[in-house]
């Protein structure tokens, strides 16, 4: 029998959202370590528990170390790392009216 996916919402007793963050977390920090190794990548994850204890780990650099160099990043560099949700969206609609233009224009 395989496991049930369970609906991705804000768990709202809180004892059982400190027990899924615990077991979660373990599994966040070896994914975000296979990714730095694969990858090559020089990582940072701060993670802070729904009791306010804090978590972090990295890959290669001390966790200091990234957030020094993302600091130190151009406003426009930085846009391109933390994109949101909105933006990319629209440049995906902006793409498909694109594609559909051209697509016409073949026709």
């Amino acid at each position: 029998m395989g496991r049930s996916k369970l609906p991705i919402k804000k768990i709202e007793n809180t004892t059982n959202r400190q027990v899924t963050f615990s077991k979660r977390r373990y599994g966040l920090i070896k994914k975000a370590y296979e990714i730095a190794i694969l990858c090559d990548i020089d990582l940072a994850l701060i993670m802070l528990s729904p009791s306010g204890r804090l978590s972090h780990f990295s890959g290669r650099k001390r966790v200091e170390d990234v957030i020094y160099r993302y600091v130190n990043l151009s406003d426009r560099d930085r846009e391109w790392i933390v994109p949101n949700k909105e933006e990319i969206q629209k440049q995906i609609i902006e793409m498909q009216h694109q594609l559909e233009k051209d697509e016409e224009q073949l026709r």
